[in-house]
């Protein structure tokens, strides 16, 4: 806990984590890095567009460009954030496709793709923030 609040810090791991992140959405400034990144952790091009609220076609044409259209950066930043930190807690990819395509009572039985859909992703981060402190241990 923090000496000078209620609120309790992330275990140390968890710290690391997100700074990689940061490190992550920084260097990817370009489509092709985008397309990499994405293919490296086997997050299909469907799947990251429903999750960027964006078309598939839209995301094939950013991944051809040098830099990212400007429109492009703030849900693709979101997003590479959202999937690094679900990433983190589900373990691999197939999982977290899983998962993500599951209705969830925590969630009101919706999916929490359908939650992303809906400009809930918020509840998706508060889940995260929880688990990182351990508050469902």
């Amino acid at each position: 806990m923090n000496r000078n609040s209620n609120v309790q810090e992330a275990p140390s791991k968890y710290r690391a984590v997100r700074r990689d992140a940061g490190a992550v959405e920084r260097g990817i400034k370009s489509g092709p890095a985008l397309m990499k990144w994405r293919k490296d952790r086997g997050i299909t091009r469907k799947l990251f567009a429903e999750m960027a609220n964006c078309s598939e076609r839209t995301l094939a044409t950013c991944e051809k460009a040098d830099p990212l259209p400007t429109s492009m950066e703030r849900p693709v930043r979101e997003t590479v954030r959202l999937i690094h930190a679900l990433q983190e807690l589900a373990g691999d990819v197939k999982e977290l496709k899983g998962w993500l395509e599951k209705p969830n009572p925590a969630f009101r039985k919706m999916t929490p793709l359908a939650l992303i859909k809906n400009g809930e992703s918020d509840l998706l981060w508060e889940m995260v923030y929880q688990l990182r402190l351990g508050a469902f241990a």
